[in-house]
């Protein structure tokens, strides 16, 4: 199937209530659309719907037996070239038998990008279209011509990743422990304003649990935006939590709304909350006590009815203790709490079941046969202690893909790996690797193990 695909040109395409005859999709349709069976319009907010209806008219009435979609992807930030190319891979993912024509030329510059990013990484077969002016045509025209540029030869899934597919919600509920601590979420999701504080190490799936939580809650039509608190200074981070006005602050060169008042009615999922400022955990306690936000440049508050998920891989109370973090703030967060454990403190049996999904998945998604481990290589799997947790492991999996045709062997493993397999002569590291072993044993009892060891408890967590 051969189709179009184009982003609605919000200030191009309607002017003033009416659709300009020399607007980009409009002239899409006069000067290129051929045989194609579809033109899929996308627009990213609702609000976009009664200027979009205007343009569809007017396609319907000059153009009868052009074939018009409208695609709505709801994208929070305009310029997050994150957000808009995971969501346009999902889109490009359902299409990967079709021959697609993109045309790049509506949209912000970052969705220019996307678009080009997705085309290199050979997702599906894309031909990227850039348009020209009739005033900056030689012809007096408008001028419609395809971007020549080589795409990689590298499988688009080792290039893009996919943070969160739908069709993948239980990826990480493997195993009982895991599944205990699911159930305690599903009944977090049952009570609509409960807030939640998620522990555990980087890796471990604290953002699919923070999904699972709000798409099983009465909040699940509404925004799920997820927050990066480690990864933004401290005026970005406000700004994209709370909003600013216009002019608030040098590259403030136009209002933004804040992820608060996107989320409105859903959830905001603060990740590495631990590592905020104290200056931003007081305005995040306001939030929280009143339910009110004041986006940078604004003198009156908002109100917004969001739920908060905290997550974090440190211990807040000892941040608490040391004046780094605000006990106040610490109540307000924690009034649930579930912990996620690391990978190698769970059974063998479930890091078998782990493997076992992302080798049938990668199978899947590089369209090759299902890898096996020669003994070897298994026994250096079981043996690595993945400080990566399961992040690591779907990781290599898929590197084992990348460069695996059938089997896989103990020198197809990482440089990093392979380095970190080489034996320690520290008494120390003998006796933590011996515990691991014993532990692995006993599918991650520790009770069982610390008996075979002969030792406490204590001792035995003390070592891991």
């Amino acid at each position: 199937m051969k189709i179009l695909v184009s982003f609605f040109a919000l200030n191009n395409d309607v002017i003033k209530d009416v659709v300009s005859s020399d607007s980009p999709n409009y002239n899409l349709h006069k000067y290129f659309y051929s045989d194609h069976q579809s033109h899929k319009i996308i627009y990213t907010a609702e609000v976009h719907r009664t200027k979009l209806n205007k343009l569809v008219a007017k396609l319907g009435e000059d153009f009868p037996s052009h074939k018009l979609d409208l695609l709505y992807i709801p994208i929070n930030d305009p310029i997050d070239i994150t957000e808009i190319k995971d969501k346009l891979f999902k889109f490009l993912s359902k299409h990967r038998k079709d021959d697609i024509d993109v045309f790049i030329s509506p949209g912000t510059g970052m969705m220019q990008i996307a678009w080009f990013l997705l085309h290199l990484s050979s997702i599906a077969t894309t031909n990227l279209i850039q348009g020209r002016k009739a005033s900056e045509s030689k012809s007096n025209k408008p001028e419609f011509f395809s971007i020549d540029v080589e795409k990689s030869s590298i499988p688009y899934s080792a290039v893009l990743r996919q943070v969160y597919d739908e069709n993948l919600k239980s990826d990480y509920v493997v195993g009982e422990s895991i599944k205990v601590v699911y159930e305690r979420a599903r009944k977090i999701a049952l009570t609509d304003n409960a807030r939640v504080l998620i522990r555990g190490e980087s890796g471990t799936g604290k953002e699919y649990l923070a999904r699972y939580i709000h798409e099983n809650s009465s909040r699940s039509n509404k925004p799920f935006i997820a927050v990066n608190c480690s990864a933004l200074h401290d005026e970005l981070l406000e700004s994209r939590l709370f909003g600013h006005k216009r002019g608030s602050f040098t590259s403030a060169v136009q209002d933004h709304i804040g992820f608060f008042e996107s989320a409105d009615g859903g959830t905001i999922f603060l990740d590495e909350i631990g590592d905020i400022s104290p200056r931003l955990q007081q305005s995040l306690l306001r939030v929280l006590q009143n339910g009110e936000i004041q986006p940078i440049g604004y003198t009156k508050n908002k109100s917004v009815d969001v739920r908060i998920i905290s997550a974090t891989n440190q211990p807040l109370e000892k941040l608490c203790s040391e004046g780094k973090f605000r006990w106040d703030l610490y109540y307000r967060i924690n009034v649930t709490e579930l912990e996620l454990p690391p990978l190698r403190e769970r059974s063998k049996n479930d890091l078998e079941d782990l493997i076992k999904l992302f080798i049938q998945r990668k199978a899947a998604y590089f369209n090759k046969p299902i890898l096996k481990f020669n003994k070897a290589a298994k026994q250096k799997l079981f043996s690595y202690d993945f400080p990566g947790n399961i992040r690591e492991l779907e990781n290599l999996i898929e590197h084992f893909y990348v460069f695996c045709d059938k089997e896989i062997k103990e020198t197809d493993f990482p440089k990093r790996l392979v380095e970190k397999s080489i034996s320690s002569i520290k008494w120390s590291d003998i006796t933590q690797q011996h515990f691991r072993y014993v532990l692995n044993l006993y599918d991650g009892n520790k009770t069982k193990a610390a008996k075979a060891l002969g030792c406490s408890l204590n001792t035995l967590k003390k070592y891991l």
